[in-house]
């Protein structure tokens, strides 16, 4: 009776079981995170496989699991976005993400003893476009593993190969700059990547209430207060323009040869330095102008400058520039 009635309000929908929980993995019982899920694969013929990997101590173990990995498993981007577990992986010999390595990797280690949990988190960058409403190019986040190793917890990243030691379970922020947010013993009820739609339903709504006091400061949210330069050049002119700028205290946030009407606009307000030869700076100056009414007037100034509202533009005519050096590299007197 009781088994239908949860049923029933988990097709209700008032039964959350994947619901994101940070806190309520029990630290202080190694051997409870030991369970390997049913729906994680044929827990017999993981053993089997874990017990050839295992090694004399626990770090060897891990070696061999992840290089067994390597061995036996290429990557195929197409398998990221539906569900597999163990038996489907081994089947297929394929990993599509982080996802697909996490789980392998740790009901592996399950296998041969070594207690494992996973962790889902999100790029911090990503959260904070998601929050702000900015534009992103992709639902960006990783899977870790906690391990207990040695008899402390440490922080496995299987796709990195990389064991951190010296982890605290209590840190939200992991390398990477990733955002920890939520545990479990079980992925395919935590819902990863893997059950793409659900997933992205599932991270929305968590990432949408989330405090913002939990992240660190939103790096793309400030505001210079130094002078800043945008620099329009191909190389190796715009490596020279750079060095110039900065030589005089000037930022450069950003150098470009393309994409005019996305970076164009940003240079407002700022100083516009742009490779110019014999006159033709390499930008159009029908696209300049577009941003910049009558940016070419300073094409006629014998400095090349000229101020435009409140962006100044100088356009660096390397072409004059040389044309003043005699062949033997000594200046032209004029």
């Amino acid at each position: 009776m009781r088994t239908s009635f949860i049923y029933l309000l988990s097709i209700m929908g008032i039964l959350h079981a994947s619901e994101p929980t940070f806190d309520s993995v029990d630290y202080s019982n190694p051997a409870g995170y030991l369970e390997i899920a049913a729906s994680l694969g044929n827990r017999d013929q993981i053993v089997s496989q874990a017990w050839e990997l295992k090694g004399n101590s626990d770090l060897v173990t891990i070696r061999n699991v992840l290089s067994w990995m390597d061995s036996n498993f290429k990557y195929d981007p197409d398998r990221a976005y539906s569900w597999r577990n163990y038996d489907q992986a081994i089947k297929e010999k394929t990993y599509g993400g982080c996802a697909d390595q996490g789980i392998v990797c740790g009901v592996l280690l399950k296998g041969a003893g070594i207690p494992v949990i996973w962790v889902k988190t999100m790029d911090v960058p990503w959260i904070w476009d998601f929050k702000k409403g900015r534009e992103f190019e992709s639902w960006s986040g990783h899977v870790f593993l906690e391990v207990y190793v040695d008899g402390k917890w440490m922080l496995l990243d299987p796709g990195a190969k990389t064991i951190y030691m010296d982890y605290s379970p209590k840190s939200r922020i992991l390398p990477g700059n990733r955002f920890a947010y939520h545990k479990g013993n079980d992925p395919k009820e935590m819902i990863m990547s893997l059950q793409w739609e659900q997933w992205k339903g599932q991270t929305r709504k968590y990432f949408r209430d989330l405090d913002e006091s939990l992240l660190p400061v939103d790096s793309a949210g400030g505001t210079s207060i130094s002078p800043q330069a945008y620099v329009i050049g191909n190389s190796p002119y715009y490596q020279i323009i750079t060095h110039i700028a900065k030589e005089r205290g000037l930022s450069v946030p950003r150098s470009f040869n393309t994409k005019y009407d996305e970076f164009l606009p940003q240079a407002k307000g700022n100083v516009l330095l742009i490779e110019t030869h014999n006159g033709i700076p390499i930008v159009s100056v029908d696209v300049l102008e577009k941003y910049f009414p009558d940016a070419s007037k300073g094409l006629k100034n014998p400095d090349g400058i000229v101020k435009i509202g409140e962006t100044t533009i100088v356009f660096l005519d390397f072409s004059r520039q040389l044309s003043k050096i005699n062949i033997d590299g000594n200046a032209v007197k004029e």
